[in-house]
């Protein structure tokens, strides 16, 4: 899946407020929301922040590099 630049702006803004507990909070977002009538592209949309949250927040693996 592609993800696009505003989601990854939004993603990079969460974990700059939030470090560690930025997945927790997403997690928490896309819950709330699935609790009320919203639109499914909003879910969808913080499902792809969740994914770009996870990715920046993640350690390297091993041989990877960091730039």
């Amino acid at each position: 899946m592609i993800i696009n630049r505003n989601i990854w702006t939004v993603a990079a803004w969460l974990v700059a407020k939030h470090g560690e507990a930025a997945p927790k909070v997403v997690s928490a977002r896309i819950a709330k929301l699935r609790e009320g009538e919203v639109e499914n592209s909003a879910i969808t949309s913080w499902l792809q922040v969740d994914q770009a949250v996870h990715e920046l927040t993640r350690a390297p693996g091993e041989g990877e590099r960091v730039n």
